[in-house]
């Protein structure tokens, strides 16, 4: 399944993105997510700011993966 992007530029022709960019970088961002946590569990004690650290870092993975997918 594809959306239709239009760029900003008149004339120009539509991008055919794929939703599977997306969902990827869903699926990145939750396993970047359980390794932080895995690996983070082994050193320290998994408080609030453990896991505050884990879901900013899973969500520029995943927000990465999105973009570099375009």
């Amino acid at each position: 399944m594809a959306i239709t992007i239009r760029d900003t530029k008149p004339g120009a022709p539509p991008v055919q993105r794929n939703v599977a960019s997306l969902v990827g970088g869903y699926v990145i961002a939750v396993g970047c997510l359980a390794l932080f946590l895995l690996v983070a569990s082994e050193f320290t004690a998994l408080t609030p700011l453990v896991w505050v650290a884990g879901l900013v870092l899973a969500a520029a993975i995943g927000v990465w993966i999105r973009v570099a997918d375009l």
